[in-house]
């Protein structure tokens, strides 16, 4: 668990745990247990319909989206990689399929591919300085990502892995207000042309010191991830609620955080990617550097040049009732012409969207059961079925999220999923 969680209970947090790490799925000041401390609850999970946390998530949503609230990251994983010289460069760059040779104070988001293309890791690398780098995963990949990592650092190599991630409390400020909330905690200037999104600074927050501060969310709303030496962890927690009360700051969980991320088709490792999928199958090509080497290269060339025959996409089901049909969890079949050509991944309702969600992986098989390149206009111009408890329901997909607007500058950039 985090410094702050004391401070997490007390505030209504209900939890839920992965890898060992409690953490909030959401709050709740209405149980009793909670106020007194007799008991630690945990969010119920175990039903076919709507939740009883529907409306406590919707709230904590809103204030991520209009409001600003405070999520607690802590249980991601964090890594720091290092080397007296150029060694750690050189290793990132042929593990990493993006280009991880970015000016320092820079954050780029990348995949760690395999020989067959498909993800070990998924993470952002964050350059520290020259020769030093923080590696920010799912939490479900700690001993994942240092493994595969400390696999191939050469016997010789003066290169160090360290998991950092008990060291630091990271804590997101998300939302329309984020901005306000942030430039009463701290002088340094917060514009986009100071502080650019995928960027990090050092900054004091009240008394506390070497706060790293990364301008990014891992759901692509507005706000910040401070990445808190623990031994300062209460105090900045104390000075972000003290400060945030005049901007109506309010708890979120990781089931808000779930709703975020799935309304913007944003996949994780662990939940929607494994070692089995490419960046090609789920909309992040654009992220894969060809022009230099690195491990999984020949791989992913041949399936460019052969076509995809499976694709990562949203589906937005109709004529869903959410008071009274049942819910997607994840696990469903996907339907189309009374087939079955895959199944859904992770799912919410979406709040914004005004129904249910859901993220899968579909592919289409002739009759001899030969996959087939699947195109653009297969995926948009079809109807779909999922099939919740053996309940049918209409299905349009997409290959990006409706609520996601954009300019396409190149045919490439049309399967922008997971941005």
């Amino acid at each position: 668990m985090s410094p702050i969680y004391p401070r997490l209970k007390l505030a209504g947090a209900v939890f839920g745990q992965t890898m060992g790490y409690e953490r909030p799925h959401y709050y709740t000041s209405s149980d009793p247990n909670i106020l007194t401390g007799t008991d630690l609850p945990s969010a119920k999970v175990d039903v076919y319909g709507k939740p009883p946390w529907f409306d406590a998530v919707k709230s904590e949503y809103e204030a991520c989206r209009e409001r600003v609230a405070l999520l607690d990251y802590s249980s991601f994983t964090k890594l720091e990689v290092w080397s007296p010289g150029s060694e750690v460069v050189d290793l990132l760059q042929y593990l990493c399929s993006n280009d991880i040779d970015i000016p320092v104070g820079s954050i780029v988001n990348t995949g760690m591919q395999n020989h067959w293309g498909g993800y070990e890791n998924d993470c952002s690398l964050v350059r520290l300085e020259k020769n030093r780098y923080m590696i920010v995963a799912p939490t479900k990949q700690q001993m994942r990502c240092q493994t595969w990592i400390r696999r191939h650092v050469p016997y010789d190599s003066p290169i160090v892995v360290a998991d950092v991630t008990s060291m630091y409390t990271a804590i997101c400020i998300m939302g329309q207000r984020a901005p306000n909330l942030m430039s009463e905690l701290t002088d340094t200037s917060l514009t986009s042309k100071d502080f650019p999104l995928f960027t990090w600074k050092e900054l004091d927050i009240g008394f506390a010191s070497g706060i790293k501060v990364f301008h990014m969310t891992h759901t692509g709303d507005r706000g910040w991830v401070l990445y808190i030496p623990n031994e300062y962890a209460l105090h900045v927690y104390d000075r972000i609620l003290e400060v945030g009360q005049k901007y109506g700051i309010q708890h979120a969980g990781y089931f808000a955080m779930r709703t975020l991320r799935i309304e913007k088709f944003f996949a994780f490792w662990g939940k929607d990617l494994d070692c089995t999928t490419t960046p090609f199958e789920c909309g992040r090509a654009f992220r894969v550097k060809f022009d230099k080497d690195f491990l999984g290269k020949e791989a992913l060339l041949k399936q460019k040049e052969k076509g995809v025959t499976r694709r990562y996409v949203q589906l937005l089901l109709k004529d869903h009732d959410p008071d009274y049909d049942p819910w997607p969890w994840g696990g469903e079949p996907i339907l189309f012409e009374d087939r079955c050509i895959g199944m859904t991944s992770t799912t919410c309702y979406g709040f914004t969207l005004g129904g249910q969600v859901c993220l899968g992986f579909v592919e289409n098989k002739d009759e001899n059961g030969i996959p087939q390149v699947l195109t653009n206009d297969f995926i948009l111009k079809n109807e779909f079925y999922v099939d919740i408890a053996g309940h049918k329901f209409v299905a349009r997909a997409n290959i990006h999220s409706p609520s996601l607007a954009y300019q396409v500058t190149t045919p490439d950039r049309l399967y922008l999923a997971t941005r």
